[in-house]
């Protein structure tokens, strides 16, 4: 992976102007690394995903 990767367009009415409320309810999106499935989540199914090491 590289830097220039990350560079990309992105406008300005795509970014949020506030926090989202209740905060954990942002929007998150998660790939899985072996089959790189996307998923549609909220933040706060994070811990869900958090395994030791």
């Amino acid at each position: 992976m590289r830097l220039e990767d990350f560079n990309y367009v992105l406008p300005k009415e795509l970014i949020a102007q506030q926090p989202a409320e209740p905060r954990d309810s942002c929007r998150l999106l998660m790939v899985d690394k072996k089959t790189g499935e996307w998923q549609h989540r909220r933040f706060r199914d994070i811990l869900d995903e958090i395994r030791p090491g």
